[in-house]
């Protein structure tokens, strides 16, 4: 019996992030104009700001 060696040694909370489909947030981000003023926290930290919290 096999096992899948794909995730292998990478934590959960990593494994989440990868799934992400960066291009299509990265495609609303500009669509919506999310980071028009921002300096240092951008829409992409905060979404995995919110991920990390609901999943702790």
């Amino acid at each position: 019996m096999s096992k899948s060696t794909i995730f292998f040694g990478q934590p959960i909370f990593s494994q989440m992030i990868g799934l992400l489909n960066i291009n299509k947030i990265d495609k609303q981000i500009k669509r919506h104009r999310s980071d028009h003023y921002c300096k240092r926290f951008t829409t992409f930290q905060h979404l995995i700001t919110i991920l990390y919290g609901v999943t702790s």
